[in-house]
């Protein structure tokens, strides 16, 4: 015979009850309507929106959404109390800064989600960063330097000054020089004022070109810089009489690059995380008639800010194959950290990785080509035969720098 605890009967209610209740919540869920489900629930919770990286009187521009058709515009940081439960999207976007103008804070991460629970608050962190990427518009330039030679040689060369506009990524200028048949053409470039040297000294050579009264030639300019062409009847043919007409022509490519200038490390532009960005080699500009390897023209700065501690990638990619990239680091005050990195070979990318955790405040990176001669030549590019203008003067690299932490 079995013996029963009297409580036995009273007890198995409770237990399910809760069962039941257990069975409730797991159907819940499974349609997506409890807790967290996308299509809200019962109860409310909170959601707390913390806005950091703006300075103070700069209005943030965050949206948010969520179930029951919920929809707030944030300026700031905010408390959202009483929340449905369920997912909310949060959406930043870029607002203007104040100083530089035309610059903008920048969301590291422009879209996240966060899920409200009941009775409980959801913390979303909105992280802005400052980008001093100015936009501008590119300029057109050029015009007619047709004429005509009294002489050949010396005695009867013409020379042509030159300005090309201030768009502050520079540019590249391309000169067409054509001759008549039986003269070869000679062109000198030069940046004004007349220093000892030339940017570019060169006639057409017959064994060189295939058309020998041809001469076309490419040259990086710097915003706003005067230049000199001086253009000469190298050498005539027996029976070629002068005066002699011939025809050329100027023309100005901007290479738009909202980061210029920011050839030190004093003009360093600031950067946001997370976020690659697009900047040009050529913005080392041609502001002198000889410029050597790693001159300060041919660097370019930035800056960004680590809101915490973190080890941090820096990565310098779509390089033309005329470029071999290097990366260096520095504290906010100008110290150098680490060894740097360059690429294996031209073309390829150039990776930094911290050797640690970095502590919170402002960093500055410098991008140079570390070219060897052969590789890279900032001289004038000489088109013999309807040349591609040179790969680094056309192909912006890319640039990122990540948290590791």
């Amino acid at each position: 015979m079995s013996h029963h605890h009297p409580n036995h009967r009273r007890a198995s209610r409770p237990v399910a009850i809760a069962l039941a209740a257990a069975l409730v919540l797991l159907v819940a869920a499974c349609n997506g309507t409890g807790p967290g489900g996308g299509g809200g629930g019962s109860g409310t919770g909170t959601l707390d929106v913390a806005v950091t990286g703006l300075p103070t009187g700069t209005a943030a521009d965050v949206a948010v959404t969520g179930p029951a058709g919920f929809v707030a515009a944030l300026a700031g940081s905010t408390t959202l109390t009483g929340r449905t439960v369920g997912t909310y999207a949060v959406a930043a976007r870029p607002v203007d800064a104040l100083v530089p103008i035309g610059a903008t804070y920048d969301p590291v991460v422009p879209s996240q989600s966060a899920t409200v629970v009941v009775d409980a608050t959801t913390d979303v962190n909105v992280e802005y960063d400052l980008h001093e990427c100015v936009a501008y518009d590119p300029s057109d330039a050029g015009g007619d330097l047709s004429g005509s030679w009294s002489a050949s040689g010396s005695a009867g060369e013409v020379t042509r000054n030159i300005t090309v506009p201030a768009d502050p990524g520079g540019g590249y200028v391309t000169v067409r020089l054509q001759s008549q048949t039986g003269v070869r053409p000679l062109l000198d470039v030069q940046v004004l004022p007349v220093v000892s040297g030339s940017i570019f000294t060169e006639a057409t050579d017959p064994a060189l070109n295939p058309d020998p009264t041809l001469l076309e030639m490419v040259f990086e300019v710097a915003p706003g810089r005067q230049y000199q062409l001086l253009m000469r009847a190298a050498a005539a043919a027996t029976g070629v009489t002068f005066p002699q007409g011939y025809t050329a022509s100027w023309s100005f490519t901007s290479r738009v690059d909202c980061y210029e200038p920011n050839d030190t490390l004093e003009t360093a532009k600031a950067i946001p995380m997370q976020n690659p960005i697009s900047a040009s080699f050529i913005a080392g500009y041609r502001d002198s008639n000889s410029i050597p390897a790693l001159s300060v023209p041919t660097l370019d700065f930035y800056r960004f800010e680590l809101h915490e501690p973190s080890a941090v990638r820096i990565t310098l990619s779509d390089v033309a194959d005329t470029v071999r990239p290097r990366l260096t680091l520095y504290t906010d005050g100008g110290a150098t950290l680490g060894s740097g990195a360059l690429a294996p070979t031209a073309g390829a990318s150039a990776v930094y990785e911290s050797a640690g955790s970095l502590a919170a405040g402002w960093y500055r990176v410098r991008v140079d080509t570390q070219q060897s001669p052969a590789a890279f030549s900032r001289e004038a590019h000489v088109s013999r035969s309807n040349e591609e203008v040179p790969p680094h003067f056309l192909q912006d690299y890319t640039l990122v720098v990540e948290t590791l932490d």
